[in-house]
């Protein structure tokens, strides 16, 4: 583990994971860290040096109050690039890691060999507007039981998301009182998932000229608005725009497929799957992944 600095008065966290070849990052969905690949990631070191990076905002990176716009994260991968004197690299993302992996890709191609999206979000521009229209949700409230221990919130982790996440990540993203064991709160910024969320923009899938491995789970990205807490209640220009958003959001994943059957792009649907493919979808995504990069 090291720290890369980005910007003036920010450093990422990098993890080295080591490994023969050319230059492999991963990039962590929202709310994780590199650490959430611990386990996965050296299953790559047999034909690649492998990295993790921690963006800004989260677990053991610095944490400023500004630069949580996809531009700026972008920016923030080139620059670990610069700081570990990489000229180009392939990378791998997951869900919100997405809108700033293509931005890097559309705005730095000449860095990019390879790009594999796992389960990543294609919408994120469309939900940075829905939360100007609608406020963030509260975070849901865990039970006693699953914030007893480190342990058990681990195991209530484990079931949310369909495996084990590393010993690291638990730590790096979780507050334990050490006399008792008990979780205390996220280890985040307080404001950086909302901002991260409302700086999300627009990035060209298609513009992408990479070759790239699109590995994603069926399921529905925007809900019906009519299923919203207090929607009857909400002004009639409020409910417009809420079914705008959703049409938008349909004609993205249709759009979505049609950029999948360029001849750089490899899409997979996976079968019985869940968010943090890896996990639950383990044997097969790593032999995707490994063909992938060593073939396409």
């Amino acid at each position: 583990m090291k720290r890369v600095k980005v910007a003036e008065g920010v450093e990422l966290e990098l993890l080295d994971f080591g490994g023969q070849g050319p230059a492999l990052v991963f990039l962590s969905g929202l709310g994780n860290t590199g650490h959430v690949f611990d386990t996965f990631a050296p299953e790559f070191t047999a034909a690649h040096h492998v990295y993790a990076v921690t963006r800004r905002g989260f677990g053991s990176s610095s944490w400023p109050e500004q630069g949580y716009d996809t531009a700026t994260l972008g920016e923030d991968v080139v620059r670990v690039l610069e700081g570990l004197g990489i000229a180009k690299a392939s990378f791998v993302g997951h869900s919100a890691a997405g809108p700033e992996l293509t931005w890097v890709a559309t705005h730095h191609p000449e860095r990019v060999e390879k790009v594999v999206y796992l389960d990543v979000k294609t919408n994120g521009d469309l939900l940075a507007e829905l939360l100007t229209v609608l406020p963030m949700p509260p975070p849901s409230e865990p039970a006693p039981e699953d914030v007893a221990s480190r342990a058990a919130l681990a195991a209530a982790v484990a079931s949310d998301v369909g495996g084990a996440f590393p010993a690291h990540e638990i730590d790096e993203t979780n507050e334990f009182d050490p006399k008792t064991g008990h979780y205390l709160r996220d280890r985040k910024w307080p404001h950086a998932e909302e901002r991260v969320m409302k700086g999300f923009s627009k990035v060209d899938f298609a513009a992408v000229t990479a070759a790239v491995l699109f590995l994603y789970v069926d399921q529905p990205r925007f809900g019906r608005p009519e299923d919203l807490p207090g929607f009857s209640q909400m002004d009639l220009p409020v409910q417009e725009k809420l079914r705008n958003l959703r049409a938008r959001a349909l004609q993205r994943d249709a759009e979505m497929l049609s950029v999948m059957s360029m001849p750089n792009w490899k899409g997979i649907k996976l079968e019985h799957a869940r968010h943090y493919v890896w996990l639950t979808n383990h044997d097969e995504v790593l032999r995707e992944m490994k063909t992938f990069l060593e073939t396409f």
